[in-house]
């Protein structure tokens, strides 16, 4: 068998989360200045580290970044979360029938995944998997990331199987030399492209693309 384990990302691959996200991420941006607009903030920060996006912010404004700048925009996006936060369609179909085992692996702090999965039903299939950048303080694009993930949960490279929407994500992957797969269900970023890492559009397909592969 050739693959023993997968693990997903969380935004943009189980939750449909990142339009919401960067919709948020835009307007409190704009309230400082700095004239961006949601489909900016997702090409500048999708997959990346936080920290990055906030040095970015304070290099594009011209006052200092107010101190509740992050706990004031995680409880704004937390909010619209919980109003109009979805599951990615056809995920949930794909955990249920998947024979392999999952875990979840996101560069967001614990409580955000557990919110995100929460709040669309999800948590029960993670609840004792779940990866925090935050918890390992390894960010992707870091290779060590997926690495270690995989390393705590007692298997190799070779046996894993990376499911990613972002191109931080998936130079983690690929330079840990783990495989990864990328969902999209909007139009192919790219830098992505330009990789030739396989592409799928149906998330309710995956285990049957994963029996294949195996």
């Amino acid at each position: 068998m050739k693959y023993e384990l997968i693990i997903f990302d969380c935004d943009g691959v189980l939750v449909d989360s990142e339009g919401l996200s960067n919709e948020v991420f835009a307007e409190e941006i704009n309230k400082l200045g700095w004239n961006i607009s949601s489909a900016e903030v997702g090409r500048r920060f999708k997959g990346g580290k936080f920290a990055d996006a906030i040095a970015e912010i304070q290099a594009n404004i011209s006052q200092p970044l107010p101190g509740d700048f992050e706990p004031l925009l995680r409880r704004r996006t937390f909010e619209v979360f919980q109003e109009r936060l979805q599951p990615i369609p056809g995920i949930k179909q794909a955990l249920e029938k998947l024979s392999l085992p999952f875990c979840v692996a996101s560069n967001g702090p614990r409580a955000k995944i557990e919110l995100n999965l929460g709040i669309t039903a999800l948590l029960p299939h993670f609840e004792d998997r779940i990866f925090s950048a935050y918890e390992l303080e390894i960010w992707k694009p870091d290779p060590a990331f997926y690495l270690s993930v995989a390393q705590s949960l007692g298997y190799t490279k070779e046996k894993c199987l990376v499911i990613e929407d972002s191109y931080a994500g998936l130079q983690s992957a690929r330079q840990a030399g783990i495989d990864v797969w990328v969902y999209t269900a909007e139009e192919l970023e790219a830098r992505i492209a330009a990789t030739q890492v396989p592409v799928f559009e149906d998330m309710a397909a995956l285990p049957d693309l994963i029996s294949k592969a195996n």
